[in-house]
């Protein structure tokens, strides 16, 4: 890990504008098409070279991959992850914040 006692280090949270090519590729794939998974490998290798000489030209001490190959953070953590079940927000065992919902009337 990274220390400094002379300033306070820099990075940033989160993703980093991904190139339309990898976009179009992670929507296809998450939408359930196939793809190419070697061309987006490749696609995503090259715009994490070219996010970390950015984060390192403009001096951000603690660079990132800018999150290239993820679709979204919830994308990502339902493949990494366990125990989510998708419920739609009718579904009467969501809890609702309007006062009318289905748990105003229990």
């Amino acid at each position: 890990m990274k220390t400094s006692t002379s300033r306070i280090l820099t990075t940033h949270v989160g993703s980093l504008p991904r190139p339309e090519s990898i976009k179009a590729l992670l929507r296809a794939r998450l939408s359930g098409q196939t793809i190419d998974e070697a061309q987006l490998s490749a696609r995503v290798a090259e715009a994490v070279t070219d996010v970390v000489r950015q984060q390192a030209e403009v001096g951000i001490d603690v660079i990132s991959d800018g999150e290239m190959g993820k679709t979204s953070f919830l994308a990502y953590a339902d493949t990494r992850l366990t125990g989510f079940v998708a419920m739609t927000a009718d579904n009467p065992d969501v809890p609702s914040n309007n006062a009318g919902g289905s748990w105003a009337r229990r």
